[in-house]
């Protein structure tokens, strides 16, 4: 009996019953959320993005659709978490299964501070 075969052999079959419960999560999640641009079913292409599947417009579905639970502000993304726009609280998100979400811009933005 080879351990270290049968330990990747697991390792690799609860790695694809988390993409299934992944996928699962997030078509469940985008259920009842239509593309605000043209009415098309959404689909997520990765953690916090979404595309519509007619008009291929890409978003953050965070952004789009959700809330403050505290005032009912917009979120606007702050590193790596979520920040009503309106009061300043945190916003967690519905729309990230297990991942962290990246803000492009500001990445950007300090990269280019530090050279």
């Amino acid at each position: 009996m080879d351990i270290i075969k049968l330990a990747f052999d697991m390792t690799a079959v609860v790695q694809r019953y988390v993409d299934k419960v992944r996928r699962f999560y997030y078509w469940v999640m985008l259920l009842g959320y239509r593309c605000p641009g043209c009415g098309g079913s959404l689909t997520m292409v990765a953690e916090g993005r979404c595309k519509c599947t007619c008009c291929q417009n890409e978003l953050d579905p965070t952004v789009t659709f959700q809330r403050c639970s505290a005032c009912g502000g917009a979120p606007v993304l702050h590193v790596r978490r979520y920040q009503c726009r309106h009061c300043g609280g945190d916003i967690a998100s519905k729309f990230l299964f297990d991942g962290l979400v990246f803000d492009a811009d500001y990445f950007r933005q300090k990269m280019s501070e530090s050279r």
